[in-house]
């Protein structure tokens, strides 16, 4: 038998009897084992981002910007200015004109609208700031959440009730900040939008605000950000 083929059979042997491989190690303990960092060159993108790396049930490795089944953040979208809450006892679409993500191009900064391109369970997080209204007496009512155009209905909704807390110390107006994290299934091909809604009590002004930032002595941050993560 040629001597080089004896040498391939003599180095093949061990693994061929065990069924495992290794990659700069003589010793593997699993089918494959690698000693050293893995580069897996068709889960690349031209983002610049980082991304996670899911598994599919057949066990093919993916990420959310090579397979819309793959779990991640979709969408992550901040105000571009203050949202005037001066209608009373209706809606006002939230509009977040600034993407931070959108992953699969699903959001429209135009109109606001969402259109998932795959059914799935979706985290929906919205963090946001009221402020400007002045009145210390009187509650402001609100009702916020993610509204499906298709179905003309709340799919995610909450109610606050929000007024100056009458601190001379703190200034008139000042911002409140609240949030909402909650999970419900989005359908391919449904529209969905922010919306806010107010109600104030007769009489009132009508000044409160939905706030871009918060500012202060101490610094400026963005106060209102929503985000659409899937999760399954």
């Amino acid at each position: 038998m040629n001597s080089k083929r004896i040498l391939l059979i003599l180095v093949l042997f061990p693994f061929l009897m065990n069924g495992q491989v290794g990659i700069n190690t003589t010793s593997p303990t699993k089918e494959l084992d690698v000693n050293g960092d893995v580069r897996v060159r068709g889960l690349s993108n031209t983002t610049g981002r980082t991304t996670p790396v899911s598994v599919l049930p057949d066990g093919t490795l993916v990420t959310a910007l090579t397979d819309n089944t793959a779990p991640g953040t979709k969408f992550v979208g901040f105000l571009s200015s203050d949202i005037a809450l001066n209608t009373d006892f209706n809606f006002k679409e939230i509009i977040l004109a600034v993407e931070l993500v959108d992953v699969s191009n699903e959001y429209n900064t135009s109109t606001g609208r969402y259109s998932p391109i795959i059914n799935g369970y979706y985290k929906i997080s919205m963090d946001f700031d009221i402020g400007d209204y002045t009145n210390s007496s009187n509650d402001l009512d609100i009702l916020i959440g993610l509204w499906d155009f298709t179905t003309n209905n709340w799919v995610l909704r909450r109610t606050f009730k929000h007024r100056d807390n009458n601190n001379p110390t703190l200034g008139s107006g000042r911002n409140e900040s609240y949030g909402i994290t909650n999970y419900l299934q989005l359908i391919q091909g449904h529209s969905y939008g922010f919306r806010i809604f107010t109600d104030y009590e007769d009489g009132t002004t009508r000044n409160a605000k939905l706030k871009s930032q918060n500012s202060g002595s101490t610094g400026t941050s963005v106060s209102t950000s929503f985000a659409i993560e899937k999760i399954l």
